[in-house]
């Protein structure tokens, strides 16, 4: 139940992003949820695209001279209403897991918004972690769910 996440560092210097989009776009590669985390001298640029174009956008973005890589995440689905998110905040901080980044993807299913984890517990691991959250009654979505988005 974990969802393909492209990681990109970038340059913290004027026209980086937009090369990025652009290498994207010209490869028809949709993306479906972006972050930017950015440091004095570079950033990261965390996407997450439908499974059958992980692989296209890993070639063109190295191939235009970016460093790329994938990892897991994990996925859930919050009620779209106020408290949504705390529900699976609370379960997150009561099992002793850390949360490292979060961010949204762009589309919601039914009433719920979708967001992307990058959560850690010393004790667990990842499949762990997104079986804790499914036993505490928090939806977890997963690669398969984003492909149909």
């Amino acid at each position: 139940m974990l969802i393909t996440q492209i990681s990109v560092y970038l340059e913290n210097i004027k026209g980086t992003l937009r090369s990025l989009t652009k290498t994207l776009a010209e490869n028809n590669i949709d993306m479906l949820a972006l972050s930017i985390a950015d440091t004095t001298n570079f950033g990261i640029v965390r996407i997450v695209v439908r499974e059958n174009d992980i692989d296209s956008a890993i070639k063109a973005l190295r191939d235009n001279g970016f460093v790329a890589k994938t990892n897991h995440v994990i996925g859930i689905a919050v009620p779209n209403q106020p408290a949504g998110l705390d529900k699976a905040l609370a379960v997150i901080e009561e099992n002793n897991v850390s949360i490292e980044y979060m961010y949204s993807l762009n589309y919601i299913i039914g009433n719920n918004a979708l967001m992307v984890l990058r959560l850690n517990a010393q004790d667990m691991t990842k499949d762990e972690i997104a079986k804790m959250l499914r036993d505490n009654e928090i939806t977890t979505i997963s690669q398969e769910d984003v492909n149909k988005l």
